[in-house]
């Protein structure tokens, strides 16, 4: 891996690559619009047809093409097109229309994928994600890796409950695969959208598709989006959690004959959105010339945050990251009832975040994460699809990942000694310090001999290597009774490291004077201690482990199914790496025992009035064993352990209901009374888990100005959320904070999307408003500086508006 100096990029260097892309994609844009001004005009997808069945969505979760009321587990299945419709363009916007799924995204680096109240959201190079999240088939589930942007795609489907059998790699509780559009040799086609809207908004959609031979095409995608930050940066310079997004696609299509087709998919994105608004509610937001108080203490108000001393290279807060890779899809149909496919990946993903996570102004410390990791995977299936009875698949995987995450830390020491010292806090305007004190000083001149800047860093790696061998079968035992079973076989070769340095020498506060602080051999950290010669050390393990899934389903007619399952979900073991308990000593290493979730589930599948309604429900209960959880035991310092067992009982519905050509309404509802049974949270919500979540919305199109004008409103509504599996209960609070404030009670947001659409016209006017009445509330609540005592608050967004014009050929 190269070093920190070589993400550096200049400011010359952006703006030469900003030039490329846009270059690049205004010129897919004006092919697009070009093709578009000679296209036939193309009919409202929602009006005027007269037609009133929903549309039926063909799914492949189960690895072969199925209509959606005939898959036997909770599924959540959306169309490009549809999604497009509502405006859903990233994870976050997705979460709210599919029941029992929950997206935090307090920055492109820094997601949470919640799935009936697990969550998967650490970033740390030897953790398993819980949630897995795939592009065709291909596992993008690493934390820093996983969110990316969602367009010019076929279908989204969202399985819940364990699906490892089905999708593999860590699906523990859940899984989401993307599935994109392919170039099509078929014909020609293209689109493009310009947005524009507040808070400088700018918004460019393109898509090109290419037939070079009746078997050979290519198509291309792209999208770019920049928004200014919403939450004012009281300092000056680039508000707060704006918008900065490129990400492009490249596929080639190869058909050669009826039996053989192959994909080749490239994937590029790039995010650099401004710094994350971590906002304290402890200390008043001021100037650090002059002490002027510049805001208040509101949740969602303006911060005052900032980088200091030349940190990480002289980086402004915010997020560089990149994310890039190339997927080969091959599917030979070997006979008739035989089919042989092939999906081969390499990802990679390289992220630096700089964020002022104390929350104020005063440069206590700030902190940096750089994340990157590589991967590669090959998964040959066989499926056997021709059998009156029988339909089954087999197959075999191998999946390799190398990465590393490093933290570096910085800190001025004497404001640190002044907010953790009592008989200090005067000096800096400090009230009720609550984190206790490292080292006594208790004098000015104490004080003033103390580091202006203090800097270590601590990273850890992780290496994986591992096997799977899975098989899957359908038998139907009657024309209306059919059993399905499934299981994984899962090898993992691991190895985890771990480094601690201090980069400009120890400590004075901890390593008593500035000679033992320059000494390596009696150096200490403020919250780590050094690797010996600041080198990696590793430890190597094995772990293994099986899943699987037993399923029945009745049909009781061709509109009504029912189905019950069971079945089992593993997130591998981990070895999880710590600093060493003294300068110079060995990193500590504590193999973190496989966590199990044991599944019940039951539902029914329904379409009735003619197949214009149609409805889905499911009731289940999860029990987890052995629940890793992180702790704090002292002011930053945290320790991995187990929470104990778990359980959830829910329920999830959805429908969907055309009763006029010109009337489609569709909503989603989910209960989850996720809790855990013993140890130190007994009782506890999970955390980022609420208990109930509502969405509705309906798209009204009606003739007018000889065309069509759809109005589409969409309401989302959650309850009460906490953001940490202590729920913020003082009783379980190591740092003395008595408030229960880190929580988000519930809310709701409504959405509108009003468009034109001429009859005979290729184009569609639309404008568009998110957050409609303009509700305030949280995405996050404690982060990094809860473990000092002086939570942070992270502002979700508030209302956007907008309009936008597009084009279809």
């Amino acid at each position: 891996m190269s070093d920190r100096s070589r993400q550096a990029v200049s400011h010359g260097d952006e703006m030469t690559f900003s030039s490329i892309r846009a270059i690049a994609l205004y010129t897919t844009c004006a092919s697009a619009l070009l093709c578009g001004s000679q296209a036939l005009a193309q009919g409202n997808a929602t009006g005027g047809s007269g037609a009133t069945a929903v549309e039926e969505l063909i799914v492949t979760a189960q690895k072969r093409e199925q209509r959606t009321l005939e898959v036997p587990i909770a599924l959540t299945a959306y169309t490009g097109d549809f999604l497009d419709d509502v405006g859903v363009q990233e994870f976050e916007e997705l979460s709210l229309l599919v029941p029992g799924f929950e997206v935090q995204n307090q920055s492109p680096n820094n997601p949470g994928f919640v799935m009936r109240g697990i969550t998967s959201d650490d970033g740390g190079a030897t953790i398993e994600p819980r949630v897995s999240v795939f592009q065709d088939g291909v596992s993008v589930s690493k934390s820093r890796g996983s969110y990316i942007e969602l367009f010019d795609n076929a279908r989204i489907e969202v399985a819940k409950g364990p699906q490892s059998t089905l999708f593999g790699r860590s699906a523990l509780i859940g899984a989401v695969n993307i599935v994109q559009n392919k170039a099509d040799p078929g014909g020609f086609a293209a689109s493009a959208k310009f947005e524009v809207g507040n808070f400088n908004y700018r918004g460019l959609e393109a898509m090109v598709n290419v037939p070079l031979s009746p078997t050979l095409a290519v198509r291309f995608a792209s999208r770019v989006k920049t928004r200014d930050g919403f939450v004012d940066n009281l300092l000056g310079g680039r508000d707060f959690n704006s918008t900065d997004t490129a990400a492009y696609r490249a596929v080639v299509k190869w058909r050669p004959s009826d039996r053989l087709e192959a994909d080749l998919i490239l994937n590029y994105e790039e995010n650099n959105p401004s710094g994350t608004s971590f906002k304290s509610l402890t200390y008043l937001p001021t100037d650090t010339l002059t002490g002027k108080v510049l805001g208040d203490l509101g949740r969602n108000s303006g911060a005052a945050l900032a980088s200091s001393d030349g940190f990480a290279g002289g980086r402004d807060l915010g997020l560089e990251r990149t994310t890039w890779g190339v997927t080969g899809l091959v599917d030979y149909r070997i006979s008739d009832t035989l089919r042989l496919s092939s999906i081969s990946a390499f990802r990679r993903f390289k992220s630096l975040e700089v964020f002022d996570a104390d929350g104020f102004s005063l440069p206590l410390f700030v902190f940096a994460e750089d994340a990157r990791g590589d991967q590669y995977s090959q998964e040959f299936r066989i499926n056997y699809e021709g059998g009156e009875r029988l339909t089954a698949f087999a197959g075999v995987g191998y999946f390799h990942e190398d990465g590393s995450q490093a933290v570096p830390l910085q800190y001025n020491e004497r404001v640190f000694a002044a907010r953790a010292t009592p008989a200090l806090a005067g000096l800096l305007g400090f009230t009720a310090p609550n984190v206790p004190s490292i080292n006594t000083i208790n004098s000015a001149a104490a004080l003033s001999t103390l580091k202006l800047v203090h800097r270590e860093t601590f990273q850890n790696y992780g290496r994986t290597t591992s096997y799977d061998v899975f098989a899957d079968a359908t038998y139907k035992v009657t024309d209306q009774f059919e059993v399905s079973a499934g299981i994984r076989y899962s090898s993992d070769d691991k190895r985890s490291g771990y480094r601690g340095t201090l980069d400009n020498g120890g400590s004075v506060l901890t390593s008593g004077s500035a000679a033992n602080a320059a000494n390596p051999a009696t150096a200490r950290g403020i919250f780590l201690q050094s690797t010996p010669g600041g080198l990696p050390q590793y430890k190597s393990f094995s772990d293994s482990g099986v899943t699987y899934r037993v399923v029945g389903r009745y049909a009781v007619s061709d509109d009504i199914s029912l189905y019950a399952t069971y079945s089992r979900g593993r997130r591998p073991e981990v070895l999880s790496p710590a600093a060493p308990l003294a300068p110079q000593g060995n990193a500590r290493f504590t193999l973190v025992a496989a966590e199990i979730v044991d599944s019940y589930e039951a539902g029914a599948k329904t379409q009735w009035l003619d197949r214009s309604l149609s409805l889905e429900g499911s009731v289940y209960r999860f029990t987890y064993t052995n629940f890793q959880t992180s702790i704090q035991t002292a002011p930053g310092v945290f320790q991995t352990i187990s929470a104990g067992d778990a359980s959830s009982t829910g329920f999830e519905g959805q429908l969907n209901w055309r009763p006029t050509g010109q009337l489609n309404v569709f909503g989603t509802y989910g209960y989850n009374n996720g809790r855990f049974d013993n140890g130190r949270f007994k009782g506890n919500s999970f955390r980022l888990s609420p208990d109930q979540t509502l969405s509705f919305g309906l798209n009204f199109t009606v003739p007018v100005w000889e065309g069509d004008l759809s109005i589409l409103p969409t309401y989302t509504w959650q309850s009460r959320v906490f953001f940490d599996n202590d729920n913020d209960i003082p009783a379980l609070q190591s740092t003395g904070d008595l408030l229960q404030d880190e929580v988000q009670g519930a809310y709701g947001l409504l959405n509108l999307r009003v468009s034109y659409q001429p009859t005979d016209a290729n184009w569609r006017v639309e404008g568009f408003v998110s957050n409609l009445l303009d509700e305030e509330y949280i995405k996050d609540a404690g982060n990094t500086g809860g473990a000092f005592g002086i939570p942070t608050f992270i502002a979700g967004e508030p209302r956007y508006f907008g309009a936008s014009f597009s084009v279809r050929y």
